[in-house]
């Protein structure tokens, strides 16, 4: 027959365990702040977040995959990591950047701060980036010169499309799925090779649309019918 201690013993090692379980489980930024995270994509490559924390607010310890992220507005934040060092980062609205792994809180030091968040599911590697283009790039690459190459690894290649107002771009081709991220609006219209004009439509600042294209590529041109910079982020899969 089990002493008391024993039965007690193996509670507390139960409890410890769904303890750790449930700590894990809580690691995911969606499950640590569902209020200020919400998922606009996911499939089975990735995932893809609108972080919203507002002024002075903090987002407890959670653990982050490798990713691309778009800063929608500026970010003036306090990192404090799971080994208790603690950093200040600041990036200007606009900034795309690729991240590596981290489990870390976040406290927001500045005003309303919102960020989109490309994560890669499958990326178990470090990102090993591309240093530039190349000279002439082939005809996988979004050649068109308001298309400006912005950052490439193994597993992306992100694109950060400015188009002024009047101004059309080339007949340019979409051959890999992909995640576009509206930073700013605009009233844009379109082409598809071989068909008409699209009507101009009204674009939404800080929108996210997802596009398979590695089974269908496109091949079109887009014209700002606006009377402001039209800016897009293009965020291509590789793998």
């Amino acid at each position: 027959m089990r002493s008391v201690g024993q039965r007690r013993s193996k509670v507390l090692l139960a409890l410890l365990a769904v303890g750790q379980m449930s700590a894990a489980l809580a690691q995911d930024l969606v499950s640590v702040a569902p209020a200020l995270a919400k998922v606009e994509y996911e499939d089975a490559r990735v995932r893809v977040t609108r972080l919203h924390i507002p002024e002075h607010a903090t987002v407890a310890m959670h653990d982050r995959p490798r990713r691309v992220v778009v800063s929608l507005t500026a970010n003036d934040v306090k990192l404090t990591r799971a080994d208790g060092t603690v950093s200040e980062t600041r990036t200007e609205a606009g900034n795309v950047a690729w991240s590596e792994p981290t489990v870390r809180s976040v406290l927001n030091l500045g005003g309303p701060l919102e960020n989109i968040v490309v994560e890669l599911k499958q990326a178990d590697q470090p990102g090993m980036p591309v240093a530039a283009p190349p000279t002439v790039p082939p005809t996988d690459y979004l050649s068109d010169p308001l298309h400006r190459w912005a950052l490439e690894n193994q597993y992306v290649r992100v694109y950060d499309v400015r188009i002024p107002p009047g101004e059309t771009t080339t007949f340019h081709r979409h051959a890999y799925d992909q995640v576009v991220i509206y930073a700013s609006g605009g009233l844009v219209s379109g082409q598809v090779e071989g068909q008409p004009w699209s009507k101009a439509e009204v674009i939404a600042p800080g929108g996210v649309s997802y596009s398979a294209h590695a089974t269908k590529p496109m091949t079109h041109r887009v014209r700002n019918d606006g009377k402001a910079e039209y800016r897009v982020v293009v965020v291509q899969f590789l793998k």
